[in-house]
């Protein structure tokens, strides 16, 4: 992590030296500051069959700074400390274990007004440093998600953005380090480089494309020595797909998006200690309602969805299972986030209203399996409760889910979660 940061603050100082002729400090510094607490509770705990029951405090503190050095230069830093108050701070999907540099990122807004000679890159912006992972589209695939204690993803590299035929293309690229051995050569550890292409100018859909390619070492480095095996080398994997979505008012109080992409390449299976032909795909559906509100009864936005994931056939030389180097978003297949976002098929239905000023959320998730033994279906509800003078004294906004997952495979029993969270912005 040093030799990421020492990269980090080079690359700043080099950008800051090219752009010596339009940098003027402005003095102006914004700070924001935000506290989360969570309580959660599962039985079992995580759906693992055979496991006890279990109670999790967590709370994420985040301090942010940002700043403009010129109006061509903006500079923010942010730090985030995340620990459990119930003794599992020694778990990395939970704590940090000490205060960690959340963000650390310089944008150059114009690139063509650094130097004359970068005038055929006009229109074109860079940001360089450490920031979240970006999320596109539907965030199933790309996503940096915030539910994670530790959460959002976080990523030192580059990202170059720029708006073409006034604005109705918009491409962005990246390069992402993910992990870095810091004794390794140049080259190594986890990487995640891409392009997102949005294209808001064809007739009756908005649509976007992308290609995006993930370089496994480090990660399998870990996920042999979890099995017993030996360091079996770094493998890659390409991403690629579209995503549509119908126009906005196109159908009155009608919405739907479509995604579709497949995988292929090579990955790490630690069950045959090999890395193996990757061919994987996926899809999703969604389609929306908003009801208007009647004299009987208030508003509803409804919603369904079917989503498929390839899983990994028996006996199969090859992989089949398609992921997201960051795992599933929270809630993709119910909010106990029980089931991963592969070898799975999901029908959702679900509907969100407002209540005395709290809005609800009802839905239900049945989710097969794409090969092998069905996963079983979770029904949700969940309550939040926006920050207001007349609510505990509008001290602080409110989230209260719970969710019961019925089994129908080995692997999981049936489980009830349930947790309250909450957040403080300053």
């Amino acid at each position: 992590m040093i030799r990421n940061l020492v990269n980090i603050f080079v690359g700043v100082s080099a950008l800051l030296t090219l752009c010596v002729p339009s940098v003027h400090a402005d003095g102006h510094l914004e700070f924001d500051a935000d506290l989360r607490l969570r309580w959660e509770y599962s039985s079992p705990w995580n759906g693992t069959a055979g496991t006890a029951s279990d109670t999790v405090t967590m709370m994420r503190t985040r301090i942010a700074m940002t700043t403009s050095f010129s109006d061509n230069l903006d500079f923010s830093m942010g730090f985030t400390d995340a620990r459990t108050l119930s003794g599992q701070n020694s778990d990395p999907l939970i704590a940090t274990g000490d205060l960690s540099i959340r963000e650390l990122y310089l944008q150059v807004v114009e690139l063509s007004e650094v130097n004359d000679n970068l005038e055929f890159l006009s229109g074109w912006s860079l940001g360089l440093g450490r920031s979240a992972v970006p999320t596109y589209d539907s965030g199933r695939i790309i996503h940096s998600d915030d539910w994670s204690n530790l959460g959002p993803a976080l990523a030192d590299g580059y990202h170059l953005n720029s708006d073409f035929l006034d604005g109705s293309l918009e491409l962005d690229v990246h390069f992402l380090t993910l992990a870095k051995d810091p004794a390794a050569g140049a080259g190594s550890g986890d990487h995640f480089y891409g392009a997102h292409l949005a294209v808001d100018s064809l007739p009756f859909v908005d649509g976007s494309f992308y290609y995006w390619k993930y370089t496994a070492d480090l990660a399998n480095q870990a996920e042999a020595a979890a099995g017993g095996n030996l360091d079996p080398g770094s493998s890659g994997e390409d991403t690629y797909g579209y995503y549509f979505s119908l126009k906005e008012g196109l159908i009155e109080r009608v919405g739907i998006d479509f995604e579709y992409a497949l995988q292929d390449g090579n990955r790490y299976d630690v069950a045959d200690d090999a890395i193996e032909k990757l061919d994987s795909l996926f899809y999703a559906i969604e389609a929306t309602y908003d009801q208007p509100a009647t004299a009987d009864f208030g508003a509803l936005d409804w919603r369904a969805g079917r989503l498929m994931a390839t899983g990994t056939s028996p006996g199969a030389t090859g992989q089949e299972a398609f992921r997201s180097p960051f795992g599933s978003p929270h809630g993709t297949h119910g909010i106990a986030d029980l089931v991963a976002n592969s070898n799975v098929q999901s029908t959702y239905i679900g509907a969100t209203t407002e209540l005395m000023e709290t809005e609800i959320d009802l839905s239900l998730h049945m989710l097969e399996a794409d090969q092998g033994e069905d996963w079983g279906q979770e029904l949700d509800l969940v309550l939040r409760r926006q920050q207001h003078p007349d609510f505990l004294g509008g001290l602080m906004p409110l989230e209260v889910g719970l969710g019961k997952f019925s089994s129908d495979h080995s692997s999981l029993d049936s489980t009830t979660f349930f947790y309250v969270q909450s957040s403080w912005g300053f």
